[in-house]
């Protein structure tokens, strides 16, 4: 089995570096089959032996633990090179992450079994219950888009916590919500992934059937203890889903550019070709500046977040930026997305092509609740001062 435990230590390849490698088989496999609704078996083994799922697990488990910006750069770069990769990965390095920062000592000796990460993926929604029993939960549930769980050896599932069949409730008067993990040979998968982006993802439904399971495999999503780990995991609960949303976007989008120039360069217009007007000249220089300050606006949100995690300076706003900055790169993303496929015409609107693959990417990847308009309209609740607005960063727990 391929070791996802691998470290810069054992490499002078940057996290970059490593990733890029892996470019051109994720661009063949994602081309030749379009219509896959998971990704090719060779391109997800190439990825953990890579070390790429466990770049943002704790160190002390085996994972890199890593800094933001080699996050960010690797991310990107799976979706740069096809967006279902970046995002199935962000998925599960996710899991990664959460479930070795937060979850306790038995569970961790089975998903990072010999320092190897197992692989986790699933949904948080809230759309489960646990029953408190002794030692554990009796759990189960439905869930929708479990991105990253064909391949995953371990289910991330939210659940509603109950006692005697009651609702448990917080000090604030809010239910009160865990998330776990559950065993694969346990869940239930629909198999109904039928979409018009993020096809390769694997986003199944999937059922958690009835179990009961050691309270080692749950935290308190609104108050998670951290078990192990550093900085990465101090920055807030909800700053690892927000980096990896956002590096998705920015990947996704400098593909789009790219395709868009060579398309230009290979139009005849007139005398010349698309790309020799200035029309294209302007448009192509804005939608590259934006995108250009969208990439540099979240790598210093999240290294600032990063450091003033290290000093125990974490606050509100800072995490607030961090929704900011994760909505913003959707924001610019979907702008890239949009010129480009206007200006490609003909050609965009052919299947087969990275073009049409990219815009679809990015649109089914800004449906979600993270990336949706509604998040920018929560953080500007915030931000203008209405009375009780919050949004996931400002507000403890995963709502995803």
């Amino acid at each position: 089995m391929p070791n996802s435990a691998i470290t810069l230590a054992s490499s002078s390849e940057s996290w970059l570096q490593r990733t890029r490698a892996l470019g051109p088989m994720i661009d063949k496999a994602a081309a030749g089959n379009e219509d896959a609704t998971e990704l090719d078996a060779e391109v997800v083994e190439a990825i953990d032996a890579a070390g790429l799922f466990a770049i943002m697990a704790p160190a002390e488990l085996g994972g890199a633990e890593a800094h933001p910006d080699e996050v960010i750069d690797a991310i990107s770069e799976l979706s740069y090179w096809d967006g279902s990769a970046g995002w199935y990965s962000h998925a599960v390095l996710t899991g990664g992450a959460v479930g070795g920062a937060f979850l306790g000592v038995r569970a961790v000796a089975e998903i990072f079994r010999g320092n190897h990460f197992q692989r986790a993926a699933g949904q948080a929604a809230p759309t489960g219950t646990a029953e408190r029993v002794e030692g554990g939960y009796r759990i189960s549930g439905r869930y929708s888009f479990g991105s990253g769980t064909p391949h995953a050896r371990w289910i991330v599932g939210g659940y509603m916590l109950q006692e005697h069949g009651a609702q448990v409730l917080d000090g604030g008067g809010n239910p009160t919500m865990l998330i776990g993990l559950a065993p694969r040979e346990s869940v239930k998968f629909h198999g109904n992934w039928n979409v018009l982006g993020l096809r390769g993802t694997g986003s199944y439904d999937f059922e958690v059937t009835e179990q009961v399971l050691p309270e080692d495999f749950f935290f308190n999503a609104a108050a998670p203890v951290q078990q192990r780990g550093g900085a990465l995991y101090q920055m807030g609960f909800m700053a690892i889903p927000c980096i990896s949303h956002a590096s998705f976007a920015l990947g996704a989008a400098r593909r789009m550019l790219d395709e868009w120039l060579a398309y230009a360069r290979a139009k005849p217009r007139g005398a010349g070709m698309v790309s020799d007007m200035q029309t294209f000249q302007l448009q192509f220089a804005t939608t590259t500046a934006d995108l250009r300050a969208a990439d540099a606006y979240v790598r210093r949100t999240f290294s600032d977040l990063y450091d003033a995690a290290i000093a125990d300076q974490v606050t509100a706003e800072m995490r607030l930026e961090g929704q900011l900055a994760t909505s913003h790169a959707f924001t610019v993303a979907k702008r890239v997305a949009d010129a480009a496929f206007a200006a490609c015409t003909t050609r965009a609107v052919r299947g087969g092509n990275a073009i049409q693959r990219c815009f679809r990417d990015i649109h089914a990847g800004a449906a979600h609740v993270l990336n949706s308009e509604q998040a920018l309209i929560d953080a500007g609740a915030v931000l203008v001062g209405t009375e009780g607005a919050e949004t996931p960063l400002t507000r403890e727990g995963y709502s995803l």
